[in-house]
């Protein structure tokens, strides 16, 4: 019984090295490493790596342009965030501002993202010069940014431009936005009516 054994497991193991034999050769082998399948549903969204400011700010664009929140949740501090709005959305919505933190700002956008729209938006005008990164703070200031806002349920578009101050502060070894100051809303560059900046965008969904 011993060598009838003996005999089974040499036989098994033979049938599997001539499996893995002609798995080499004619290829397709579920043994064989494959690379991984791409996510069934959805885009894979790239943002840079935050290590510098000119990097966090431009991955709002990405969020933006992707309407993908995780892009914009990971570029706004977890340690402080301070939002303060144009006066003109101050006055808009009295009182929705003066609590505004990191929790707000994450509500606002996944809101705006989960709202059936589209979005063009350009964060920083192409004139602006990237002030250079000293200690662990960086003050941008007069940044013009441009979102566009299309609904997808009647294609109603709304444009929002402003003048912002932006603070980005570096917490380990990444920068994040601690402070985004919005001074007033600028003209469209095509019809030259003055715009809304995105506090009004913002007074509109917390006040809901």
């Amino acid at each position: 019984m011993a060598q009838v054994a003996v005999l089974s497991r040499v036989r098994l193991a033979a049938q599997v090295a001539a499996a893995l034999l002609a798995c080499a050769v004619v290829g397709g082998c579920l043994l064989t490493p494959r690379e991984a399948e791409p996510p069934e549903t959805g885009n894979i969204v790239r943002y840079l790596e935050q290590i510098a400011p000119v990097n966090t700010w431009d991955n709002l664009e990405t969020s933006a342009n992707a309407t993908h929140a995780p892009g914009w949740e990971a570029a706004i501090s977890s340690m402080s965030f301070l939002y303060e709005p144009d006066s003109a959305a101050d006055n808009q919505f009295p009182g929705v501002f003066a609590t505004w933190n990191r929790d707000k700002e994450l509500a606002f956008i996944n809101a705006l993202y989960n709202s059936k729209v589209t979005i063009v938006a350009q964060m920083r005008n192409p004139e602006f010069v990237v002030p250079p990164s000293s200690g662990s703070e960086s003050l941008w200031e007069n940044v013009i940014y441009d979102v566009i806002v299309t609904s997808k349920v009647d294609a109603s578009r709304v444009r929002y431009r402003g003048l912002a101050d932006i603070k980005f502060t570096l917490e380990g070894n990444f920068w994040y936005i601690s402070e985004w100051r919005d001074r007033q809303g600028e003209s469209d560059p095509d019809s030259g009516q003055l715009l809304s900046t995105l506090g009004v965008l913002r007074g509109s969904f917390a006040s809901k």
